[in-house]
């Protein structure tokens, strides 16, 4: 098969297309041909060697998280799938390969595609959808209807699919993003959108019952007045100082949290039902072709992407 490989670490040019082994399927796994993927923040993070301290690596290397495409085979004890179903999933952590033309993947990390989506679109969902929903469901505790929620990077790829989330979920939600995405948070149904170039958002007098910091640009303790008596704050940043926040929060009502992201077929399942009821469809800034890979990572790596980059893999497996 075809599959965009790394060598070692470095700039996006170690990204590299070539031919490499078709992978064989463990009894608990399905064999997925790859129609799209998506780029996480991760992935340059892994390809520039920033992460190899707490995830190695061998080389060569396919990375990716996300995909979207057929099933062509199964192991022998897989029963949720059979071959022709179309299907998304988030691959394992260690593991990875959504660069590649097929890609082998537990049954318990997949789940049937929505319907009313492309592949482009289902390949956008998985990672960024799962730690969006894990986090204001899971730790942020987004149970009842009516909570307030505020999205810090409401416009990311995390961002802009947690504010759907929530309001599906019955929140009331406010975005915080920059001035030229104000209208796109508007139109995803956001009630109320903080510009951060124009106001700091941790010093207004709003209070709210999560805060979510899908960019790990803000702190506990910037947040913490900001923070109904109850409230949460969420973030995806790893730090010292977010493990040391989280334990002093023990002994305070407001909770400070980290959410790391587990794949999980139901949770993604969730997902798709929240697509088929129009309640949730990711933004997709750009669709590249694999030969477009190194500048696709040179944008991911602005950090100013509006939703979410995708790689359309339609001729990988060949």
């Amino acid at each position: 098969m075809n599959a965009i490989v790394i060598d070692q670490y470095g700039s996006p040019e170690v990204l590299q297309t070539r031919r490499i082994s078709t992978p064989l399927v463990e009894d608990d796994e399905v064999l997925v041909k790859v129609r799209a993927a998506s780029l996480n923040p991760v992935d340059y993070k892994i390809r520039r060697g920033d992460l190899k301290k707490v995830l190695p690596i061998h080389f060569p290397k396919v990375l990716g998280y996300d995909i979207a495409g057929e099933i062509v085979g199964v192991g022998a004890k897989v029963r949720k799938f059979k071959a022709g179903d179309e299907v998304f999933a988030m691959l394992s952590t260690t593991e990875m390969g959504g660069y590649g033309g097929y890609v082998a993947v537990s049954e318990e990390n997949v789940a049937i595609k929505p319907i009313n989506l492309s592949f482009e679109e289902a390949a956008a969902l998985p990672l960024a959808g799962l730690t969006a929903l894990q986090a204001l469901r899971d730790k942020g505790h987004l149970t009842e209807r009516n909570q307030q929620v505020l999205i810090n990077g409401a416009s990311g790829g995390v961002g802009h699919l947690a504010i759907q989330i929530a309001l599906a979920r019955g929140a009331s939600v406010v975005g915080v993003c920059g001035t030229e995405h104000v209208e796109m948070v508007r139109n995803l149904g956001a009630d109320a959108v903080i510009d951060y170039h124009r106001q700091d958002f941790t010093q207004l007098s709003a209070q709210y019952d999560i805060v979510f910091d899908a960019v790990g640009k803000s702190s506990y303790p910037e947040c913490k007045s900001i923070l109904h008596e109850h409230g949460r704050f969420v973030t995806t940043g790893v730090s010292p100082e977010i493990f040391f926040q989280i334990g002093l929060s023990i002994f305070t009502k407001k909770k400070a949290r980290l959410v790391s992201v587990s794949p999980k077929g139901e949770d993604l399942a969730l997902l798709a039902n929240y697509a088929e009821e129009n309640q949730l469809k990711p933004v997709i800034e750009n669709i590249y072709r694999p030969e477009e890979i190194p500048r696709a990572h040179q944008h991911l790596e602005s950090e100013h992407v509006a939703g979410k980059l995708v790689l359309s893999m339609e001729d990988a497996g060949d």
